[in-house]
């Protein structure tokens, strides 16, 4: 188990870093006036940004390894340790120490996950057919088009946040869409060819796409933190829905879950107050379409 631990640190960091470097790669990347192809393809020619998404498939990768290796109560919190790493390294990126409320706002969200995942009951139960996956695609995909409605429609920390808690929502689905496939590939390899893994691929990159526009916002320690609470949070719906799964109904776990609850909402406003707009100014910029409703290649 001592491998399996040291691991999924290590994974931890590595995810954390590879966010930080998505963070640093949109600092050079133009943020205004472009639409969502252009983002992606001025992203693709950044070796800073495929730097940091090496980085992050190998951070998940290690975790997925240590889950083999030691149980979930023990290796699923450790992921957690990579927020404040995150936001250290990329204030570090932008030469500027975080503030006293990004570090304590961090270490909240950090203990308030912990509490929660360690709350859960971890029990095993069908897995979904056909009909479930396409009900948990269809309904991740209302919740992140709200979310992203939303997003469009604010400024700053909200929309880091309404963008961030859609990525969340995708990263949930695509981990319920990999665990599914995933059982029926070791009974049959060829069972991972099937359309659902396209879904589970679009849902995914899709995700992801949306995660860098909560990253052009410039809070990326609020972004990442949403995005860290509300991936687990919503794959733990979605278990409870659709895999058999039970939410702690004894009195203690119970406390511990809604104080960890609490805990994690006064951390996620800490970092909203504190995490303010740090990109170096720019001369000449174009009208604003920094978000979403720049469609336009």
């Amino acid at each position: 188990m001592t491998w399996a631990v040291a691991v999924a640190i290590s994974g931890a960091f590595s995810v954390a870093a590879g966010a930080a470097l998505h963070d640093r790669a949109l600092l050079t990347a133009p943020i205004r006036g472009i639409g969502q192809l252009a983002l992606l393809r001025a992203l693709l020619r950044m070796p800073l940004w495929w730097l940091g998404t090496l980085l992050t498939m190998g951070g998940i990768g290690a975790h997925l390894w240590a889950l083999t290796q030691a149980p979930l109560v023990v290796i699923q919190p450790i992921g957690i340790t990579g927020l404040l790493f995150a936001v250290l390294l990329s204030a570090g990126f932008r030469r500027r120490r975080p503030s006293p409320a990004q570090v304590l706002g961090s270490l909240a969200v950090s203990i308030a996950l912990a509490g929660l995942l360690t709350t859960v009951p971890h029990s095993q139960g069908p897995v979904p057919g056909t009909m479930g996956l396409t009900e948990i695609a269809v309904g991740a995909g209302a919740v992140m088009a709200l979310c992203v409605a939303v997003g469009r429609s604010c400024r700053g920390a909200l929309r880091a946040g309404a963008f961030a808690l859609a990525s969340g929502v995708a990263y949930a689905a695509t981990s319920a869409f990999g665990r599914v496939i995933g059982i029926a590939a070791l009974a049959d390899p060829a069972a991972a060819l099937q359309p659902m893994t396209a879904v589970a691929v679009g849902i995914g990159l899709t995700g992801g796409l949306i995660m860098q526009n909560a990253y052009r916002t410039d809070h990326f320690a609020l972004a990442y933190a949403t995005l860290m609470l509300s991936d687990p949070i919503a794959a733990t719906l979605i278990g409870v829905a659709y895999f058999g799964e039970r939410l702690p109904t004894d009195p203690a776990h119970a406390a511990i879950a809604a104080a960890a609850a609490v805990l994690g909402a006064v951390g996620v406003v800490t970092l909203a107050r504190a995490s303010g707009p740090q990109r170096p100014a720019r001369t000449a910029q174009p009208p604003r379409a920094d978000d979403l409703s720049a469609t336009s290649a």
